[in-house]
């Protein structure tokens, strides 16, 4: 898949167009930025704003690309079973008799497929850990419970995406000797050009002057809440952004 100088080997399944619009001159930027980052065998971590396109950006490029995108929700609360197994009941068995199942994350390792750690400022120390071995030069993660190592697929791939530690929420900076294993690529914030191009090609039927004004409201809003803090100082950080203009 050929995007400006830089192009992604295909991958086994077909391509399929997205309602990513790539046209919007922002958007089609970001892209570059990533696909350019993929040129390397390095994890790629996405970092932008809430409601910027991080995930639906992965998602287009997976499509476009033959790829299986597995996309994966961190939190405080996720555990290293919810990214490679765990012993679970077996269905229709005998009582007590558990067996070994795979999570999404080791499926995807083995199939080489891709994968998309969406929040990954939110996750614990244990997961970051648990992580290392996969993403560094090893490619390996070791199951206790089954006793053995699993090695990546060579087409297997990591993106992460996350917002700015300043959003707050629980987001925690990651340690700088994960963050190495990571080529980092900041998303930047669309236009109102750009959301003027992307609810044209959302909404074909609306009337260019109501969807302008939609635009710069929403702006204008941003502005006076999150960067002027006029008002609504109460419960921010505050976001406003594409959601809120397709909403």
């Amino acid at each position: 898949m050929q995007l400006g100088s830089f192009a992604i080997s295909e991958g086994p399944l077909k391509s399929v167009l997205h309602n990513f619009n790539l046209q919007a001159p922002t958007a089609r930027e970001n892209a570059m930025r990533v696909v350019r980052a993929c040129q390397v065998s390095k994890p790629v971590l996405l970092e932008g704003s809430s409601g910027v396109g991080k995930t639906n950006l992965i998602t287009t490029l997976a499509m476009l690309s033959g790829y299986h995108l597995c996309r994966i929700n961190l939190s405080d609360q996720t555990d290293l079973m919810d990214l490679f197994g765990s012993d679970l009941p077996v269905e229709n068995g005998s009582p007590g008799e558990f067996a070994w199942k795979d999570a999404e994350f080791l499926t995807a390792m083995q199939e080489g497929h891709w994968v998309l750690l969406d929040e990954m400022n939110l996750a614990p120390q244990a997961i970051l850990e648990g992580l290392n071995a996969v993403l560094d030069h090893r490619g390996t993660v070791y199951i206790p419970e089954l006793g053995r190592s699993f090695v990546r697929h060579p087409a297997f791939r990591v993106f992460a995406a996350q917002n700015p530690l300043q959003q707050g929420g629980g987001r925690k900076g990651l340690p700088k000797s994960f963050m190495d294993r990571f080529t980092k690529v900041y998303i930047e914030e669309l236009s109102p050009e750009d959301l003027l191009l992307v609810c044209q090609e959302r909404f074909k039927g609306c009337d260019e002057g109501m969807l302008r004004a939609m635009i710069t409201y929403n702006n204008r809003l941003n502005q006076e809440v999150v960067h002027k803090r006029t008002f609504g100082r109460d419960g921010s950080p505050w976001e406003f952004n594409l959601r809120d203009v397709l909403r």
